[in-house]
């Protein structure tokens, strides 16, 4: 197995277990994992290797800045896939996200189902493609907001990383 696949499902292994116990994924780990992916393609791949670098981590900012500008998902995340990125490159990371959005949308509707809140859930997003078809406005004073379930996206980062991994080849 190449040291980089390695080394990467080593970080994203430490960064589902804190994000599950901790609900966060620090900055120790991701500007850590990030600064040493950049190093280590510079050392072993030169001027190239840390081009392929910088392009994984961009490619991983690029996958989840927007989800997190939406308030979709925390800061750490999108730090966690950008260090990820600067060890696989863009090309893999860009595979990795469609497993990973496929992992995330499972372990957001198990989150959904186990709530208590789940009829609820699915009366406000029905009428809220109702209103998105018909082009109505949605009245925010009929409809109380569900509390927010906290996902600790890190887990499905992970799974959709080694799901890649294994079915792209890598391991």
């Amino acid at each position: 197995m190449r040291p980089e696949i390695l080394t990467a499902a080593g970080i994203l292994a430490l960064a589902a277990y804190i994000d599950w116990k901790e609900h966060r994924v620090p900055n120790w780990l991701t500007f850590t994992a990030c600064g040493f992916g950049l190093a280590y393609h510079a050392l072993v791949g030169g001027v190239e290797g840390l081009e392929s670098a910088i392009l994984g981590a961009a490619a991983g900012l690029a996958t989840l800045i927007v989800p997190y500008a939406l308030k979709g998902m925390g800061a750490g995340d999108v730090k966690l896939m950008a260090a990820v990125g600067a060890w696989v490159g863009a090309e893999v990371t860009f595979h990795a996200f469609l497993w990973i959005a496929v992992c995330g949308g499972l372990m957001g509707a198990w989150s959904i189902l186990r709530s208590k809140e789940a009829k609820e859930r699915l009366r406000t997003a029905v009428l809220a493609g109702k209103n998105l078809i018909t082009l109505n406005e949605l009245d925010a004073g009929a409809q109380k907001a569900p509390a927010k379930i906290l996902l600790p996206y890190g887990v499905p980062i992970a799974f959709g990383f080694y799901a890649y991994f294994l079915f792209g080849g890598l391991l």
